[in-house]
């Protein structure tokens, strides 16, 4: 009886110690800035428990210029990242990488530009600040959009400065339209906005991202991830207070009060949640963005439908499973 009794209680240690250690299973998400409400879908999917809900105990580490966060992710210092339009354009060129979310159905990456500055005709002989190559196949398809030839234009390696705007060192400025616009108008400084949507060119922005190694070893972790993640979106656009206060005093923003309002409100448009469910990709968008990328030099057509299958993650397909 004694015996018994003892092999039932270690059976419910074991159980229990088991269900414990995949409670506290640990991944970490990779931002691709510093922290700001741009990311607050994920702070909200934390602090509410729903990653804790889902077994997960996630750390959330802020991006910099000197940690790039598809690297980070590729080199597994974290398993899940948030980057723009890059993840594409790495994906081309046969990196394996998959699209989990798009948080921002349309991109808040414009070109700030001075007041005499409002279409890129007027950007030839101009200095213009920009990331280039892969972040900026936005502004390049926009540029050839236009017929202007970007040899015109005196390009500037980025600086992430917004102060290089504002003293004249550079006549157009890469920038996120949910930010460095606030801070002009605070000290009404003059501004014109490009943006690429006006000239054919609409690509995702904020794409919550992974590994095909990762899918394929921990495909039920990746699945947790992105529908509490997907569930942080939905609280945090829904309680913007909540997560700005939370901003402000756990995450210590540099950023003013106002200035995370200014970023909750600017959001909105371009996440449009009240039409479009939080995350959905369309893989016909995919394919446009793959060939704008062809149409300014980037990658060559013919790689875009072969490098472009299993891009986009379903929840529901067993990994490679046409060789399977």
């Amino acid at each position: 009886m004694q015996l018994s009794r003892l092999k039932i209680s270690l059976f419910i240690c074991s159980a229990l110690f088991s269900s414990s250690a995949w409670a506290n299973e640990s991944v970490n998400l990779q931002l691709r800035w510093h922290h700001q409400f741009q990311f607050a879908g994920y702070y909200a999917a934390l602090e509410k428990g729903y990653y804790a809900n889902a077994g997960l105990d996630v750390s959330i580490t802020e991006g910099s210029p000197e940690h790039e966060v598809i690297n980070e992710v590729l080199e597994q210092h974290a398993q899940y990242g948030v980057t723009n339009s890059d993840i594409l354009y790495r994906r081309l060129q046969g990196l394996p990488l998959v699209a989990l979310a798009a948080m921002f159905q349309h991109s808040p990456s414009v070109l700030l530009t001075r007041k005499d500055i409002s279409s890129p005709s007027d950007l030839i002989g101009k200095h213009v600040m920009m990331i280039e190559k892969m972040g900026d196949a936005d502004f390049l398809a926009m540029f050839l959009n236009a017929g202007i030839n970007k040899e015109l234009m005196l390009l500037q390696p980025m600086s992430f400065d917004l102060q290089d705007f504002i003293s004249g060192k550079t006549d157009a400025f890469h920038s996120y339209l949910t930010d460095q616009p606030y801070y002009l108008k605070q000290h009404a400084i003059p501004f014109n906005v490009i943006n690429p949507r006006n000239y054919g060119v609409d690509f995702y922005g904020d794409i919550l991202f992974t590994t095909e190694d990762e899918i394929k070893h921990h495909p039920d972790r990746v699945k947790a991830f992105r529908q509490a993640s997907i569930d942080g979106w939905n609280y945090a656009l829904a309680h913007p207070n909540e997560i700005i206060d939370l901003l402000i005093n756990k995450y210590h923003v540099e950023k003013s009060r106002s200035h995370l309002e200014f970023e909750a409100e600017t959001m909105r448009p371009l996440v449009i949640s009240e039409l479009i469910e939080i995350g959905h990709m369309n893989p016909a968008r995919w394919e446009a963005m793959a060939e704008t990328f062809a149409k300014v030099g980037m990658i060559d057509r013919a790689t875009i439908h072969e490098r472009l299958d299993d891009f986009i993650y379903d929840s529901d397909f067993k990994f490679d499973k046409g060789k399977l």
